[in-house]
Protein backbone atom coordinates (compact mmCIF):
# COMPACT_ATOMS: atom_id res chain seq x y z
CA UNK A 1 0.00 0.00 0.00
CA UNK A 2 1.35 3.41 -0.83
CA UNK A 3 2.02 5.42 1.99
CA UNK A 4 -0.09 8.25 2.80
CA UNK A 5 1.01 11.48 2.20
CA UNK A 6 -1.02 14.11 3.58
CA UNK A 7 -0.99 18.28 3.80
CA UNK A 8 -1.97 20.00 6.64
CA UNK A 9 -3.26 23.49 5.42
CA UNK A 10 -3.47 25.25 8.97
CA UNK A 11 -6.85 27.81 8.77
CA UNK A 12 -5.65 31.98 9.76
CA UNK A 13 -8.31 34.54 10.76
CA UNK A 14 -8.63 36.45 7.71
CA UNK A 15 -7.11 39.84 7.54
CA UNK A 16 -10.57 41.62 6.72
CA UNK A 17 -13.57 40.17 4.47
CA UNK A 18 -11.69 40.45 1.08
CA UNK A 19 -8.91 38.31 2.14
CA UNK A 20 -9.89 35.64 -0.50
CA UNK A 21 -7.21 32.99 0.11
CA UNK A 22 -7.99 32.21 3.59
CA UNK A 23 -11.59 32.55 3.12
CA UNK A 24 -11.46 29.77 0.39
CA UNK A 25 -9.24 27.55 2.75
CA UNK A 26 -11.79 28.19 5.31
CA UNK A 27 -14.80 27.43 2.77
CA UNK A 28 -12.90 24.11 1.63
CA UNK A 29 -12.67 23.81 5.27
CA UNK A 30 -16.73 23.84 6.35
CA UNK A 31 -17.59 21.54 3.38
CA UNK A 32 -15.14 18.75 4.48
CA UNK A 33 -16.81 19.04 7.60
CA UNK A 34 -20.44 19.39 6.50
CA UNK A 35 -20.15 16.16 4.09
CA UNK A 36 -19.50 14.41 7.31
CA UNK A 37 -21.97 15.62 9.21
CA UNK A 38 -24.42 15.08 6.56
CA UNK A 39 -23.47 11.50 5.79
CA UNK A 40 -23.75 10.76 9.41
CA UNK A 41 -27.47 12.97 10.15
CA UNK A 42 -28.66 12.52 6.81
CA UNK A 43 -29.72 16.05 7.08
CA UNK A 44 -27.77 19.67 7.24
CA UNK A 45 -29.04 19.92 10.90
CA UNK A 46 -25.43 19.67 12.23
CA UNK A 47 -23.53 21.95 9.41
CA UNK A 48 -21.55 24.78 10.30
CA UNK A 49 -20.74 27.67 8.40
CA UNK A 50 -17.99 29.75 6.99
CA UNK A 51 -19.28 32.83 9.71
CA UNK A 52 -18.91 30.41 12.46
CA UNK A 53 -15.44 29.55 11.71
CA UNK A 54 -14.14 33.05 11.13
CA UNK A 55 -15.67 33.98 14.68
CA UNK A 56 -14.36 31.36 16.25
CA UNK A 57 -10.38 32.60 14.33
CA UNK A 58 -11.21 35.72 15.24
CA UNK A 59 -11.27 35.67 19.09
CA UNK A 60 -8.79 33.60 20.04
CA UNK A 61 -8.71 34.93 23.72
CA UNK A 62 -9.94 32.11 25.72
CA UNK A 63 -9.10 28.80 23.76
CA UNK A 64 -5.67 27.98 21.55
CA UNK A 65 -7.25 26.33 18.55
CA UNK A 66 -5.70 24.95 15.63
CA UNK A 67 -7.61 23.86 12.91
CA UNK A 68 -6.97 22.45 9.92
CA UNK A 69 -7.71 21.43 6.09
CA UNK A 70 -6.35 18.09 5.76
CA UNK A 71 -5.37 17.22 1.61
CA UNK A 72 -4.37 14.11 -0.19
CA UNK A 73 -3.27 14.53 -3.75
CA UNK A 74 -4.73 18.00 -4.20
CA UNK A 75 -8.03 16.30 -2.28
CA UNK A 76 -9.73 17.91 0.68
CA UNK A 77 -10.07 14.58 2.55
CA UNK A 78 -10.78 15.47 6.41
CA UNK A 79 -10.59 18.12 8.95
CA UNK A 80 -8.97 18.67 12.06
CA UNK A 81 -9.10 20.28 15.17
CA UNK A 82 -6.95 20.50 18.24
CA UNK A 83 -7.78 23.27 21.09
CA UNK A 84 -6.59 23.81 24.53
CA UNK A 85 -7.81 26.35 27.16
CA UNK A 86 -5.69 29.78 26.94
CA UNK A 87 -5.04 29.71 30.83
CA UNK A 88 -1.84 28.82 32.26
CA UNK A 89 -1.78 25.41 33.70
CA UNK A 90 -4.44 23.83 31.17
CA UNK A 91 -3.56 20.73 30.72
CA UNK A 92 -6.57 19.01 28.57
CA UNK A 93 -6.75 19.25 24.58
CA UNK A 94 -9.55 18.73 23.06
CA UNK A 95 -9.42 16.78 19.36
CA UNK A 96 -11.22 15.88 16.50
CA UNK A 97 -10.19 14.17 13.04
CA UNK A 98 -13.01 13.93 10.53
CA UNK A 99 -12.44 11.88 7.36
CA UNK A 100 -14.90 12.67 4.12
CA UNK A 101 -16.88 9.54 3.44
CA UNK A 102 -15.38 8.44 0.35
CA UNK A 103 -11.67 8.36 1.71
CA UNK A 104 -12.65 6.59 5.03
CA UNK A 105 -11.18 3.17 5.36
CA UNK A 106 -7.39 3.83 3.90
CA UNK A 107 -5.84 4.88 7.41
CA UNK A 108 -6.06 8.87 7.10
CA UNK A 109 -8.10 8.70 10.10
CA UNK A 110 -5.37 7.33 11.92
CA UNK A 111 -2.90 9.25 10.71
CA UNK A 112 -4.73 12.41 11.32
CA UNK A 113 -5.31 10.82 14.87
CA UNK A 114 -1.66 10.48 15.63
CA UNK A 115 -0.81 13.59 14.42
CA UNK A 116 -3.12 15.43 16.22
CA UNK A 117 -1.93 13.47 19.33
CA UNK A 118 1.50 15.28 18.81
CA UNK A 119 0.03 19.06 18.68
CA UNK A 120 -1.67 18.12 21.84
CA UNK A 121 1.70 17.67 23.25
CA UNK A 122 2.89 20.65 21.55
CA UNK A 123 0.19 22.47 23.27
CA UNK A 124 1.44 21.07 26.93
CA UNK A 125 -1.41 18.73 27.36
CA UNK A 126 -1.00 15.84 29.27
CA UNK A 127 -4.60 14.64 28.72
CA UNK A 128 -6.65 14.29 24.97
CA UNK A 129 -10.18 14.58 25.02
CA UNK A 130 -12.53 13.75 21.72
CA UNK A 131 -16.26 13.80 21.41
CA UNK A 132 -17.56 11.61 18.86
CA UNK A 133 -21.05 11.15 16.96
CA UNK A 134 -22.00 7.04 17.52
CA UNK A 135 -25.35 5.28 17.30
CA UNK A 136 -26.99 4.00 20.26
CA UNK A 137 -26.31 -0.24 19.38
CA UNK A 138 -29.53 -1.48 17.63
CA UNK A 139 -30.52 -5.15 18.24
CA UNK A 140 -27.49 -7.79 16.73
CA UNK A 141 -25.17 -4.76 17.48
CA UNK A 142 -21.94 -5.43 19.46
CA UNK A 143 -21.75 -2.54 22.21
CA UNK A 144 -19.20 -0.94 23.54
CA UNK A 145 -20.78 0.76 27.42
CA UNK A 146 -18.98 3.51 28.76
CA UNK A 147 -16.31 3.35 31.70
CA UNK A 148 -19.22 5.43 33.59
CA UNK A 149 -21.74 2.44 34.11
CA UNK A 150 -24.15 4.55 32.16
CA UNK A 151 -25.37 4.26 28.22
CA UNK A 152 -23.49 2.18 25.79
CA UNK A 153 -22.36 3.10 21.90
CA UNK A 154 -22.15 0.44 18.74
CA UNK A 155 -19.17 -0.47 18.64
CA UNK A 156 -18.61 1.28 15.22
CA UNK A 157 -15.28 2.29 13.05
CA UNK A 158 -14.66 5.04 14.88
CA UNK A 159 -14.90 3.50 18.44
CA UNK A 160 -12.68 1.20 16.90
CA UNK A 161 -10.50 3.20 16.07
CA UNK A 162 -10.16 5.13 19.52
CA UNK A 163 -9.86 2.09 21.50
CA UNK A 164 -7.28 1.12 19.09
CA UNK A 165 -5.39 4.23 19.95
CA UNK A 166 -5.44 4.34 23.68
CA UNK A 167 -8.71 5.92 24.70
CA UNK A 168 -10.98 5.11 27.08
CA UNK A 169 -15.33 5.25 26.62
CA UNK A 170 -15.26 7.43 29.57
CA UNK A 171 -19.46 9.26 29.21
CA UNK A 172 -21.83 9.02 26.83
CA UNK A 173 -24.04 12.13 25.90
CA UNK A 174 -27.22 11.33 25.34
CA UNK A 175 -28.28 13.35 22.09
CA UNK A 176 -32.09 14.61 21.97
CA UNK A 177 -34.43 16.69 19.77
CA UNK A 178 -37.67 18.20 20.54
CA UNK A 179 -40.27 18.55 18.21
CA UNK A 180 -41.42 22.39 19.28
CA UNK A 181 -44.41 22.39 17.64
CA UNK A 182 -45.95 19.44 19.50
CA UNK A 183 -44.43 20.40 22.69
CA UNK A 184 -45.59 23.95 22.26
CA UNK A 185 -49.47 23.52 24.38
CA UNK A 186 -47.98 22.05 27.14
CA UNK A 187 -45.05 24.54 27.94
CA UNK A 188 -47.31 27.10 29.78
CA UNK A 189 -48.39 24.39 32.15
CA UNK A 190 -44.64 23.23 32.66
CA UNK A 191 -43.28 26.68 32.99
CA UNK A 192 -46.64 27.09 36.18
CA UNK A 193 -46.12 23.96 37.76
CA UNK A 194 -42.40 24.50 38.15
CA UNK A 195 -43.14 28.31 39.32
CA UNK A 196 -45.32 27.16 41.73
CA UNK A 197 -42.60 24.77 42.69
CA UNK A 198 -40.06 27.23 43.14
CA UNK A 199 -42.33 29.37 45.49
CA UNK A 200 -42.42 32.90 45.88
CA UNK A 201 -38.47 33.11 46.54
CA UNK A 202 -37.89 32.58 42.89
CA UNK A 203 -38.55 35.09 39.61
CA UNK A 204 -37.48 34.53 35.79
CA UNK A 205 -36.22 36.72 33.58
CA UNK A 206 -35.39 35.98 29.78
CA UNK A 207 -33.77 38.09 27.01
CA UNK A 208 -32.61 37.64 23.62
CA UNK A 209 -29.32 38.74 22.56
CA UNK A 210 -26.38 39.91 24.87
CA UNK A 211 -26.67 39.39 28.54
CA UNK A 212 -27.80 42.72 30.64
CA UNK A 213 -25.31 44.46 32.24
CA UNK A 214 -26.43 43.80 35.91
CA UNK A 215 -26.60 40.03 35.18
CA UNK A 216 -23.07 39.47 33.86
CA UNK A 217 -21.55 38.61 36.88
CA UNK A 218 -23.84 36.20 38.03
CA UNK A 219 -23.73 34.79 34.25
CA UNK A 220 -20.03 34.32 34.95
CA UNK A 221 -20.23 32.68 37.93
CA UNK A 222 -22.88 30.52 36.42
CA UNK A 223 -20.69 29.45 33.09
CA UNK A 224 -17.17 28.80 35.94
CA UNK A 225 -19.73 26.24 37.88
CA UNK A 226 -20.37 24.23 34.59
CA UNK A 227 -16.93 23.03 34.65
CA UNK A 228 -17.47 21.76 38.38
CA UNK A 229 -20.63 21.40 38.50
CA UNK A 230 -21.79 19.44 35.58
CA UNK A 231 -21.67 15.62 35.59
CA UNK A 232 -17.93 14.54 34.11
CA UNK A 233 -17.74 10.65 35.00
CA UNK A 234 -14.12 9.70 34.64
CA UNK A 235 -12.96 13.04 32.54
CA UNK A 236 -10.15 14.87 33.70
CA UNK A 237 -11.31 18.57 33.82
CA UNK A 238 -9.15 21.82 33.46
CA UNK A 239 -10.56 24.64 35.95
CA UNK A 240 -11.72 27.87 33.86
CA UNK A 241 -11.98 31.12 35.57
CA UNK A 242 -14.74 33.21 34.10
CA UNK A 243 -15.64 36.65 34.41
CA UNK A 244 -18.16 39.41 32.87
CA UNK A 245 -15.25 40.46 30.17
CA UNK A 246 -15.63 36.21 29.14
CA UNK A 247 -18.93 36.36 29.07
CA UNK A 248 -18.74 39.37 26.48
CA UNK A 249 -16.31 38.01 24.31
CA UNK A 250 -18.04 34.48 23.73
CA UNK A 251 -21.62 36.32 23.26
CA UNK A 252 -19.55 38.58 20.47
CA UNK A 253 -18.40 35.42 19.33
CA UNK A 254 -21.50 34.16 18.47
CA UNK A 255 -23.07 36.93 17.25
CA UNK A 256 -20.36 37.44 14.76
CA UNK A 257 -20.97 33.96 13.57
CA UNK A 258 -24.65 35.06 13.09
CA UNK A 259 -25.98 33.27 15.89
CA UNK A 260 -28.54 34.16 17.76
CA UNK A 261 -28.99 33.85 21.72
CA UNK A 262 -31.64 32.96 23.22
CA UNK A 263 -31.00 32.56 27.43
CA UNK A 264 -33.66 32.62 30.58
CA UNK A 265 -32.18 32.72 34.02
CA UNK A 266 -34.05 32.41 37.63
CA UNK A 267 -33.15 34.96 40.11
CA UNK A 268 -33.44 34.42 43.78
CA UNK A 269 -34.95 37.11 45.82
CA UNK A 270 -33.55 37.65 48.73
CA UNK A 271 -29.90 37.66 46.70
CA UNK A 272 -31.24 39.35 43.40
CA UNK A 273 -28.49 36.16 42.16
CA UNK A 274 -29.28 34.68 38.90
CA UNK A 275 -28.97 30.96 40.31
CA UNK A 276 -29.92 28.89 37.65
CA UNK A 277 -29.72 29.38 33.49
CA UNK A 278 -30.20 28.27 30.09
CA UNK A 279 -29.08 28.99 26.49
CA UNK A 280 -30.50 28.41 23.03
CA UNK A 281 -28.44 29.03 20.59
CA UNK A 282 -29.94 30.00 16.51
CA UNK A 283 -27.79 29.40 13.91
CA UNK A 284 -28.87 30.00 10.40
CA UNK A 285 -32.79 30.42 9.58
CA UNK A 286 -33.89 26.75 8.46
CA UNK A 287 -31.71 24.92 10.86
CA UNK A 288 -32.50 23.66 14.14
CA UNK A 289 -32.07 25.51 17.31
CA UNK A 290 -29.33 23.77 19.81
CA UNK A 291 -30.05 23.71 23.43
CA UNK A 292 -26.53 24.53 24.93
CA UNK A 293 -25.74 25.15 28.71
CA UNK A 294 -28.12 24.51 31.65
CA UNK A 295 -27.02 25.06 34.89
CA UNK A 296 -29.19 24.53 38.31
CA UNK A 297 -26.70 26.61 41.34
CA UNK A 298 -26.20 23.80 43.71
CA UNK A 299 -26.99 25.21 46.61
CA UNK A 300 -30.83 25.72 45.08
CA UNK A 301 -31.15 22.17 43.55
CA UNK A 302 -34.66 20.84 43.99
CA UNK A 303 -36.94 23.44 43.45
CA UNK A 304 -37.33 22.68 39.83
CA UNK A 305 -35.68 25.52 38.48
CA UNK A 306 -34.43 23.60 35.58
CA UNK A 307 -37.73 22.53 34.02
CA UNK A 308 -38.55 26.41 34.83
CA UNK A 309 -35.69 27.84 33.22
CA UNK A 310 -36.08 25.21 29.92
CA UNK A 311 -39.73 26.20 29.94
CA UNK A 312 -39.60 29.86 29.70
CA UNK A 313 -36.72 30.28 27.21
CA UNK A 314 -38.57 27.57 25.00
CA UNK A 315 -41.69 29.87 25.15
CA UNK A 316 -39.42 32.39 24.52
CA UNK A 317 -38.37 30.36 21.51
CA UNK A 318 -42.06 30.30 20.52
CA UNK A 319 -42.59 34.20 20.53
CA UNK A 320 -39.53 35.32 18.90
CA UNK A 321 -38.93 32.72 16.20
CA UNK A 322 -41.89 30.20 15.63
CA UNK A 323 -40.15 29.16 12.21
CA UNK A 324 -37.52 26.73 14.74
CA UNK A 325 -39.62 23.49 14.94
CA UNK A 326 -36.47 21.55 16.19
CA UNK A 327 -34.29 21.50 19.03
CA UNK A 328 -31.34 19.51 19.61
CA UNK A 329 -29.67 18.91 22.65
CA UNK A 330 -26.76 16.90 24.72
CA UNK A 331 -27.23 15.47 28.05
CA UNK A 332 -24.99 13.43 30.27
CA UNK A 333 -26.07 9.62 30.40
CA UNK A 334 -25.96 9.90 34.14
CA UNK A 335 -27.52 13.18 34.26
CA UNK A 336 -30.80 11.82 35.50
CA UNK A 337 -32.53 14.90 36.33
CA UNK A 338 -31.47 17.13 33.39
CA UNK A 339 -32.96 14.04 30.83
CA UNK A 340 -36.38 13.96 33.64
CA UNK A 341 -36.46 17.35 32.50
CA UNK A 342 -36.20 17.13 29.07
CA UNK A 343 -38.17 13.51 28.94
CA UNK A 344 -41.42 15.42 30.27
CA UNK A 345 -40.73 18.56 27.71
CA UNK A 346 -40.77 16.06 24.95
CA UNK A 347 -37.00 15.74 24.05
CA UNK A 348 -36.62 11.82 22.26
CA UNK A 349 -33.23 10.30 22.44
CA UNK A 350 -31.98 10.44 18.58
CA UNK A 351 -28.11 9.40 19.00
CA UNK A 352 -25.44 9.40 20.77
CA UNK A 353 -21.75 11.17 21.77
CA UNK A 354 -19.09 9.18 22.97
CA UNK A 355 -16.85 11.22 25.27
CA UNK A 356 -13.30 9.24 24.90
CA UNK A 357 -9.91 10.32 26.56
CA UNK A 358 -6.18 9.54 26.33
CA UNK A 359 -3.97 10.40 29.08
CA UNK A 360 -0.75 10.94 27.88
CA UNK A 361 1.93 11.04 30.58
CA UNK A 362 4.11 14.04 31.45
CA UNK A 363 3.08 16.31 28.37
CA UNK A 364 6.25 17.30 27.86
CA UNK A 365 6.60 19.38 24.61
CA UNK A 366 8.97 17.42 21.81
Amino acid sequence: MTALQLEWLELEAPADDLDEPRLTRIARYVHAANRVTQAHWGDDSHDTTVDEIVASLRHPDDEVTRRFLVVESGRDVGRAIASINAEEGSRIAYVSAWVVPEERGRGIGRAMAERLEQIGRELGATTLQSWVDHRPPAEGDEAKPAVSGHGAIALDAPARLATSLGYTLEQIDRISELDVESARADLERHRADALAHAGEDYETRAWQGPTPPELLDAMATLHGRMVTDAPAAGLDVDDERWDAARVQRLEAELTEAGQTLLQAVAIHRASGEAVAFTVLVLPAPGRPAFQEDTLVHAEHRGHRLGMLVKAENLLQLGRLHPDRTRVITWNASENRPMLAVNEALGFVAVGAEGAWQKRLGDGAKP
